[in-house]
């Protein structure tokens, strides 16, 4: 009889949680403690997933009971005393002196990569790269490079344009920081119908962020204006409203007001009375009338059961015959009445005349001149 034994990893508790902002991130993380004495600048060994780190403390510790975390903390180890506090300074200037060693390899080995920051763990075991490349960047002889010269494990990591913009910062066009930089954790996805929906102008430079991307604060108020907009005619749609035919120019969800319009007038309404008065009519066309007067067609198609029975049906209609053309022609030689059966010379093959003798028609005759009997009256005349 054999036992297995199964152990189950628990997830430790702490009474406190603090927020650590790290030299090379402007956004802070949260860290569990059972200690409520940190304050703001003091700086703090934690244990990160890349080791262990010293990171600077962004604001008081908070109780866990009154805010509960949404994910499992990492735990903060201590308070950084002298020796943490020299590796922690002396760790700037070898990552800088670091990034001239990339750099160089990279230069050497014709690399696509953009390099953007390096860093080292507090014990200075490994050496982390952050870089950006606009393809997949082979880069196993670079490891091996840069392991002989620096003599600790190498990580090189590759981020797209939102986490670079995230990692450097910047302002945006409302004049704050932007929020990836600011708070956000994680990036949603954004997609243009979030402007339509906010009847936003369909300007990409402007809708665009500093990463290049849609803007990530199009995607705060789009569920409000999905509620808003809920069984509302589109911007364009035509309507029946209090037994007149309009054309919806605008809709206004937060100033609670619509616009509708034709040819003669047009209506100011609200949201509400849009919702619950107007009738959405599909295939109705608004155009103007003939003779320079407005007028309202409400049929896209005219019924067959309408039809006026002085018009004739498409069928019945008489049919227009084809004149004939009579042709001559002045060469003096017989033409040839044998069909020609060539379909390609069927298109480019003249007209003949095979009866001279039959009536003549009523249409004028059209008479075909050929240069033939000219080119051998001069040839006769030379002879």
């Amino acid at each position: 009889m054999t036992v297995e034994n199964t152990e189950t990893v628990q997830e430790t508790h702490y009474d406190y949680q603090v927020a650590v902002k790290f030299r090379n991130n402007s956004h802070p993380y949260t860290f569990g403690t059972d200690r409520d004495d940190f304050r703001p600048g003091d700086l703090l060994v934690v244990e990160t997933a890349q080791g262990v780190e010293v990171g600077e403390c962004a604001e008081k510790p908070l109780p866990t009971d009154k805010y509960p975390p949404r994910f499992p903390l990492k735990p903060v180890l201590r308070l950084a005393d002298f020796r943490d506090r020299k590796n922690y300074e002396d760790n700037f200037i070898y990552a800088q002196e670091a990034m001239k060693v990339c750099q160089e390899e990279v230069d050497d080995l014709g690399l696509g990569m953009h390099l953007l920051n390096s860093s080292y763990v507090l014990d200075r075991s490994k050496v982390l790269f952050v870089y950006t490349a606009e393809q997949r960047v082979d880069f196993r002889e670079l490891l091996k490079r840069l392991g002989s010269r620096l003599h600790c494990r190498i990580e090189l990591r590759q981020i797209g344009e939102r986490d670079q913009v995230k990692m450097i910062g910047g302002i945006g066009l409302c004049g704050m920081e932007c929020c990836c930089a600011r708070f956000k954790t994680h990036f949603d996805n954004i997609s243009i119908n979030m402007a339509k929906n906010q009847q936003l102008a369909l300007n990409i430079e402007k809708l665009s962020g500093m990463c290049g991307k849609l803007m990530c604060c199009l995607r705060y108020e789009n569920d409000i204006y999905t509620e808003l907009t809920q069984d509302l005619p589109k911007v364009g749609a035509h309507v029946e409203y209090e037994g007149e035919m309009y054309r919806v120019t605008s809709i206004n969800v937060i100033a609670n007001q619509a616009r509708l319009e034709n040819m003669d007038t047009y209506q100011a309404i609200t949201v509400d009375e849009l919702r619950e008065k107007a009738i959405i009519r599909k295939g109705v066309t608004i155009k103007r009338a003939t003779g320079g007067r407005r007028a309202v067609n409400r049929t896209a198609v005219k019924p067959a059961e309408n039809r006026t029975p002085e018009m004739p049906k498409p069928e019945e209609r008489p049919k227009t015959e084809t004149p004939k053309v009579q042709t001559r022609s002045f060469s003096g030689k017989k033409q040839n009445s044998k069909p020609n059966n060539n379909p390609r010379s069927k298109e480019h093959q003249r007209p003949q005349n095979r009866n001279r003798d039959a009536a003549p028609v009523n249409k004028p005759n059209v008479t075909v001149r050929s240069f033939k009997a000219a080119r051998d009256r001069k040839d006769s005349q030379g002879d």
